[in-house]
């Protein structure tokens, strides 16, 4: 009988309420996995604000390149529309005038190729040279 009473005794022994080392050791580590889920939801935190930091720096960047992309449109414009009134005045300023003709009576040693100068009604010397299937005595119309 006295057996048995070893056995009772034994199963008692493993029924007994958790010791304060186990519970001690139970509370840390839960208070550890607190600390790390608090630990990881402080860096999802950060890395959305850097994200969106990021995303707002980049968007910022476009904008200022497509400021200075409009700037220098805006400058070439001006530049062109400054030289344009210049254009403009040289143009106007050397008004269109008709082309005008001379005739001329080839002379006696006139040949295809040979060079003539004559001048001009406005007084420039300019030359000439006879065409193909031109000889002496002909008149050509040669343009000023």
């Amino acid at each position: 009988s006295s057996p048995s009473k070893l056995v009772v005794s034994s199963a008692c022994a493993e029924i007994r309420p958790p010791s304060l080392q186990t519970a001690l050791a139970a509370m840390a580590q839960q208070y550890y996995q607190q600390q790390y889920y608090q630990q990881q939801l402080l860096l999802q935190q950060y890395y959305q604000q850097q994200q969106q930091y990021y995303s707002t720096a980049e968007a910022a960047l476009a904008a200022m390149a497509q400021q200075r992309a409009a700037k220098q449109a805006q400058q070439l414009q001006q530049q062109y529309y400054q030289a344009a009134p210049q254009y403009y005045q040289a143009v106007v300023q050397q008004p269109l005038q008709q082309q005008q003709t001379v005739a001329i009576t080839l002379p006696a040693d006139a040949a295809p190729g040979v060079s003539y100068d004559f001048q001009a009604p406005d007084g420039r010397v300019l030359s000439f040279e006879v065409p193909a299937g031109y000889g002496p005595g002909m008149q050509i119309e040669v343009a000023c």
